[in-house]
């Protein structure tokens, strides 16, 4: 509801309670009044201070919660994913960008995986560019808060700039502080504590950035902003660049967040003469997409390569999207959308539109590689930020009613004021009686009504301002303290996270020097990979993924076959399945559905799993693991021990060799090439019956048949190929012929074999025998001094030797050469937007302009919201 501030261009007669009198009497002076503009401009200024101040206090207060002491202290992050976060930015300092790159390769995960290629880079090079002056673990850590102290800040940006009422921008603030410490479903049902646990790792919330979804939160923030900005440069038709580059730092961050703001972006441009602002927009768009294209053209171009998770489509969507303890904010959201049809607040449309959009998106996203758990997100802010709107139309409502009722028009409890002229009505004009000879009848006079006084408007304006003001103040406070009031686990989980592996003491206290003692004892080792036995006992030494940071702590030295980023390599399943056979009960994560897991039972082909990846080390510390490796010596070999220091689990490591595990070697057969793989097949492709506790889900064809190929054998004297040459035998996916064919290969001694981060090479005995390299396949491999490579089962490469020393390089494909290209063209796109300066939109006629957000006054200045850049004053609170 609007409120009714004075004109900007004509000043009123009076301010305060005593004014300026009119008078025909020249001789009479007026009395001595202040400027006219002395009370609203001071309580312009009060507006400004209080509503940026509660801004900044939501940033501040984020901050604060995040442990500003802990956040500069020099530990390594723990935590969660975000325990194994670290190691990125790490690798794409030391190694990528000295040779020119974003994405490239490293061996240090998954028998090596294309880092970079399948993961958001912006936040990594902004760990980067901020190690620059800061130590790493500094520069890691508050890249990683800034999301939560970022988001307060981008939601006041987008209520301002899509001319929201001026106290919805702050209320707006509030809303995402509310949202960030948003714990989950708090009800103890099986259902709910299943919903809470997705819930604090959907992204957008403190508990899911603190989980290690940094990257989400920081594209959230950074969508808000480019909505906020593709708005404002609609309107004033200067600034194209600004949307454009917050658009690609979106998708650059996230790409389901990037998905976001695009649609945001769409929706903002319908909410602004789009017609008439299409080619601006289209041409924002394409600069932005040209902008990510180093990034995202190789990602299309080998998303094949990828692993589908295949996680389970939530479908319980009453209890994730309309949770009974949300009623307050429903409620909220309701008299905002109800407001905001009937006043056409854009704001609160575009806000409606994309709530609307990712609540449906959230429901009928079909089971694929995007989980539809990362747009529920989306839903949630659309319902806070409505409740923020919703806040703010009640808190209009009430300060303007007390305005009314508070300050009244003295003229109207004046029957006859002085000041009121008195007029004939119906007066007989042609009866030829002078009026000054004859009296006027009672009823041929009355008091002229005039309308309410600019005095009395302006007075009104005030008070409602200064009240709204108040309410919001006190809005703020309460909010922040309730809050506060119920942080529950968080300010453990900070305190948790950012005092590091190192913390040994305290609350937070882990297992460090276990951990340490155990990084010292794998280092001393000779260079190879390590699987290592998995399962919560992990967690003491910071995260149960403590132990991915192996190539992180040893430099490199040793390799982990687990890492965090599992949809990253076609390696993964494989992995998963090989340490589900080498785990003690429960230790075994899985995550990869679809696949049909081991036990301790299948202990020796869990080892023959370790030689067909080339691992050279199996870490153990269960006595069930520990006693299963044991009683096998001629398949492993005890290298080293790690005493348990903390009496508590994991109680002590076994560290063992495993026997014959080269990471180049010559194959026994030559493979089988399967042919006829079709997409989108179930993973009973492989020919196998469907077994008990093997999800039925759609997999990839090469995966298909790996997944087959690797629980019948993973043995490497059978394999199969994606291709080879003419010479080896084809077969049908599903019928490939899994035992040995033909005639057995010569045999041939491989050696030197050396392997750094973009090249492998070694030396064979004899050529035109077909050798398997034990690192995961990606087109990006060629080889010279031999044939291929060609992808083999279950992820690897085999090539055909023509010389005795062969090397593979990892290069640039054509999609990378491609993608550098469109992003250099992109940037010189940026140039030209932000030197373009289209001409004004005419305003519209007939009808007033719902840029206005009210109805026009008659000095032209809408009643309710005005845009600070399109007029001289200061606009008012509503």
């Amino acid at each position: 509801m609007a409120v009714e501030p004075s004109s900007p261009e004509e000043p009123v007669a009076a301010t305060g309670v005593q004014g300026s009198v009119a008078t025909d009497d020249a001789s009479v002076p007026a009395p001595t009044a202040a400027p006219a503009d002395t009370w609203p401009r001071a309580l312009a200024i009060a507006e400004t201070c209080v509503l940026v101040a509660i801004v900044a206090a939501c940033a501040i207060y984020v901050f604060v919660q995040q442990r500003p002491d802990l956040l500069l202290r020099n530990t390594t992050t723990n935590g969660g994913d975000m325990g194994a976060h670290v190691w990125w930015p790490a690798y794409l300092r030391d190694h990528l960008l000295p040779n020119w790159r974003v994405a490239g390769w490293a061996p240090d995960w998954y028998a090596g995986f294309p880092v970079g290629q399948y993961y958001f880079p912006l936040p990594a090079l902004a760990i980067v560019g901020l190690d620059v002056v800061l130590p790493y673990n500094i520069a890691f850590k508050l890249v990683t808060a800034a999301g939560p102290i970022m988001l307060p800040i981008a939601a006041y940006a987008f209520a301002r700039c899509l001319r929201a009422p001026r106290i919805a921008a702050p209320l707006c603030s509030l809303a995402t502080v509310v949202l960030l410490f948003f714990k989950g479903d708090p009800r103890q049902h099986t259902d709910s504590k299943t919903a809470a646990f997705d819930q604090h790792i959907m992204g957008g919330t403190l508990a899911s950035n603190l989980a290690g979804e940094f990257s989400f939160t920081i594209a959230l923030a950074l969508a808000l902003f480019a909505m906020a900005a593709l708005a404002r440069a609609l309107q004033r038709r200067r600034g194209l660049g600004l949307p454009a580059v917050l658009l690609a730092a979106a998708l650059l961050s996230h790409l389901v967040v990037g998905i976001f703001a695009g649609v945001g972006a769409v929706l903002v441009w319908l909410a602004y003469r789009p017609l008439k602002n299409l080619k601006i927009t289209l041409a924002i768009g394409a600069v932005a997409a040209a902008l990510t294209a180093f990034w995202t053209i190789p990602l299309v171009a080998t998303f094949g390569y990828t692993t589908n998770m295949n996680y389970e489509k939530i479908e319980k969507f009453g209890l994730f999207m309309f949770p009974r303890y949300f009623w307050w904010e429903f409620a909220l959201a309701l008299i905002a959308v109800i407001v905001g049809f009937v006043e056409v607040r854009r704001a609160t449309l575009v806000t409606l539109a994309f709530t609307l959009v990712f609540g449906l998106v959230f429901c009928y996203w079909p089971q694929s590689a995007a989980w539809n758990l990362r747009f529920l997100p989306f839903w949630y802010l659309g319902i806070f930020l409505l409740a923020g709107f919703g806040a703010a139309e009640i808190v209009l409502v009430l300060a303007s009613l007390f305005s009314r009722f508070t300050v009244v028009d003295p003229v109207a409890f004046d029957p006859q004021p002085a000041s009121v002229p008195m007029v004939s009505v119906g007066a007989d004009e042609t009866d030829g009686t002078d009026e000054h000879e004859r009296a006027p009848e009672a009823s041929e006079l009355l008091p002229a009504r005039p309308p309410v006084s600019e005095e009395v408007v302006e007075r009104r304006g005030l008070v409602s301002r200064a009240l709204a003001l108040g309410l919001v103040a006190c809005i703020a406070v309460v909010t922040l303290v309730l809050v506060n009031m119920n942080r529950g686990f968080l300010p453990f989980w900070a305190q948790w996270n950012y005092s590091g592996y190192e913390q040994s003491t305290g609350r937070a206290g882990k297992a460090s020097a276990e951990f340490k003692e155990l990084i010292h004892t794998m280092n001393e080792l000779p260079p190879g990979r390590a699987t290592w036995e998995g399962g919560s006992a992990i967690d003491r030494y910071g995260t149960p993924l403590a132990l991915e940071l192996l190539p992180y702590f040893t430099h490199g030295r040793i390799d982990s076959m687990e890492g965090l980023y599992f949809e990253s390599s076609a390696t993964t399943p494989y992995h998963f399945v090989a340490v589900s056979a080498l785990s003690g009960t429960g230790n075994a994560s899985n995550p990869v559905r679809g696949l049909q897991y081991k036990t301790l039972a299948d202990f020796r082909q869990g080892v023959q799993y370790l030689r067909t990846l080339g691992v050279r080390y199996y870490m153990a510390y269960s006595n069930e693991a520990k006693q299963a490796a044991d009683n096998d010596p001629s398949e492993l070999r005890l290298v080293a021990r790690v005493p348990d220091l903390d009496n508590q689990a994991p109680q002590g490591w076994n560290v063992y060799e495993v026997r014959n595990s080269p990471l180049v070697e010559g194959l026994r057969y030559p493979p089988v090439v399967a042919t006829g793989m079709k997409s989108g097949t179930s993973a009973t492709c492989y020919g196998t019956a469907p077994q008990q506790g093997v999800t039925q889900v759609r997999l990839d064809p090469w995966e298909c048949l790996a997944a087959g190929w690797f629980d019948k054998t993973g043995n490497l004297a059978r394999p199969l190929a994606a291709s080879g040459p003419g010479s080896w035998k084809r077969a049908p996916a599903a019928l490939a012929d899994l035992a040995p064919t033909g005639s057995p290969l010569p045999e041939v001694t491989v050696t030197k074999t050396r392997s750094t981060n973009n090249d492998i090479s070694f030396h064979v005995s004899r050529t035109g025998v077909p050798v398997v390299v034990k690192t995961s396949y990606f087109p990006n491999w060629r080889a010279s001094g031999a044939k291929g490579p060609w992808r083999l089962t279950p992820n690897l490469m085999v090539v055909v030797p023509t010389s005795h020393d062969v090397k593979l390089h990892y290069t640039r494909t054509g999609a990378e050469w491609l993608g550098i290209v469109v992003t250099a063209i992109g940037l010189a796109g940026l140039v030209a937007l932000w030197r373009w300066r289209p001409a004004p939109l005419p305003p519209r006629r007939n009808r007033p302009d719902p840029d206005d957000d009210g109805p026009a006054t008659a000095s032209g200045e809408p009643d309710a919201v005005r845009d600070p850049d399109d007029s001289p004053h200061e606009p008012a609170l509503a």
